[in-house]
């Protein structure tokens, strides 16, 4: 702007430029001849002068009077009636530790499903468990609930989680009070134990009136009729009803032929109809993987520490661990859930029959042999090859046995030379263990040498410095 000035009319000179409009002068703010920025500041300007007149009316009236009209000022003691308060916070009360009084707004008094962002605090030295009770501090509130943790696919699908992870963020849903977006949380896990407290952190992403979370199913089934590209599956559903809710779902089979789930039976057993890409063997395992929604918890627990006498706690939701390490019994174990060993009878396959008139019409090299080269090599057992005697005459006994005596001579000879070998290999070894050392002793004295002379250099350059500084 200062040097658009100099060259249109000067510093100062009221020059104008080609538009005919004089450039800013020094100083002067780009926008103060807006008519709507002028507006804003009259109306500013006039606030200010209304609330300095209120202030100066009533600094003459009496205190009661002024906080009626202007309310009570920062920093002045006041008396505050509480109503409907139960019978066990006076008679509990503890004047050591004060109360904090705060206000809600009336949308955050209604309770619904709350989806925070959370992470297990790297502090905290287990896990968190999916469904497991859990404290919440979200604003003015604290109140225990059941976190339902679960993660966000690239499909967008909501897939459960069992536990948080380690080091990373997972998502969770649980039932409380309505918070805005972006509200911290801090998640406790109370217990006995005197170890750091705070389990997880999040934020709160948004308040939705219904989440559906999935986790996997797995069903197994197997065929009891097969046909050529339809088969007759069963022990995978109990009722038709059941069959009709996956009418349509893709099937696959443990050796990796693809199918589809076409309609129940008349039976009302579980059993169906089901299309394949090729058929299938009677000893095929069929699989369905489907997903299901997990329900969401909806227990909601306010913390109310202060109706309970000070030091006993308040009544509070245990975890499961808890419970049995109070009852001292074991965890429950799942039948279905144990590793069972997989005992499957040995399959015998036919062997292949090839007619005889597609061996007639086979090339010589592709019919079958009677005496293929396997037999010849290794002799079936109780065949004649394999019991007939061999009886060598004498001159292949005479030349087994110089053989014989050769190879022991070579396998004597080998063997000395690998002791020889090793003999010179250590001392080899030790010789260079020794050049080794002498060489880094040597190395050392001629190091040592050289620093102290540096050394010596370096003190004399010192003193002639501090001699010339001294002259000087």
């Amino acid at each position: 702007i200062w040097r658009l000035q100099e060259e249109e009319g000067g510093v100062g000179g009221g020059g104008r430029g080609r538009s005919g409009t004089s450039a800013l002068r020094p100083g002067q703010e780009l926008f103060e001849e807006d008519p709507w920025i002028v507006e804003q500041r009259r109306q500013q300007a006039e606030q200010r002068r209304r609330n300095r007149e209120l202030t100066e009316s009533l600094a003459s009236l009496p205190p009661d009077e002024r906080a009626a009209v202007q309310g009570y000022a920062p920093g002045s003691y006041v008396r505050v009636v509480l109503t409907q308060v139960p019978c066990e916070l006076p008679r509990n009360f503890e004047p050591r530790f004060p109360l904090v009084l705060g206000g809600l707004l009336s949308g955050e008094e209604r309770l619904g499903l709350v989806s925070m962002r959370v992470k297990k605090h790297r502090w905290h030295k287990k896990v968190l468990k999916s469904q497991d009770p859990l404290t919440f501090s979200v604003g003015w509130r604290r109140f225990q609930s059941l976190p339902l943790y679960y993660v966000q696919d690239p499909n967008l699908r909501l897939r459960h989680i069992k536990y948080t992870p380690e080091h990373m963020h997972c998502l969770a849903a649980f039932h409380g009070p309505q918070v805005p977006p972006n509200t911290g949380v801090l998640c406790f896990q109370t217990d006995a134990r005197k170890s750091f407290r705070i389990s997880a952190t999040g934020v709160v992403l948004e308040v939705a009136a219904n989440l559906k979370v999935v986790k996997k199913l797995k069903l197994v089934g197997s065929p009891f009729k097969v046909f050529k590209n339809t088969a007759f599956i069963k022990d995978m559903f109990t009722s038709a009803l059941e069959v009709a809710k996956f009418e349509g779902a893709a099937l696959r089979t443990v050796s990796g032929v693809r199918g589809q789930v076409k309609r129940a039976l008349q039976a009302d057993d579980g059993t169906f109809r089901a299309t394949f890409e090729d058929k299938l063997l009677r000893s095929d395992l069929v699989l369905l993987k489907a997903w299901v929604p997990v329900p969401l918890p909806t227990l909601y627990n306010p913390v109310s520490n202060l109706l309970a006498p000070h030091g006993r706690g308040w009544l509070r939701m245990r975890t499961g661990a808890e419970v049995r390490a109070e009852m001292g019994a074991a965890p429950r174990v799942n039948a279905d859930s144990l590793y069972k060993p997989i005992e499957r009878a040995p399959r015998r396959f036919n062997k292949l029959a090839v007619p005889k008139a597609l061996q007639a019409a086979l090339p010589y090299k592709s019919k079958p042999k009677l005496d293929a080269p396997s037999a010849a090599k290794k002799p079936r057992k109780g065949s004649l090859k394999a019991l007939r005697a061999v009886v060598a005459e004498p001159e292949e006994r005479a030349a087994a046995k110089l053989m014989q005596q050769v190879h022991t001579m070579y396998n004597e000879r080998e063997r000395k030379r690998k002791r020889s070998m090793e003999v010179r290999r250590a001392a080899h070894a030790k010789k260079a263990a020794r050049e080794e050392g002498e060489k880094a002793a040597a190395t050392k004295q001629v190091r040592k040498k050289r620093y102290v002379k540096q050394g010596l250099e370096e003190k004399k350059r010192s003193r002639g410095g501090a001699g010339g500084d001294a002259d000087d």
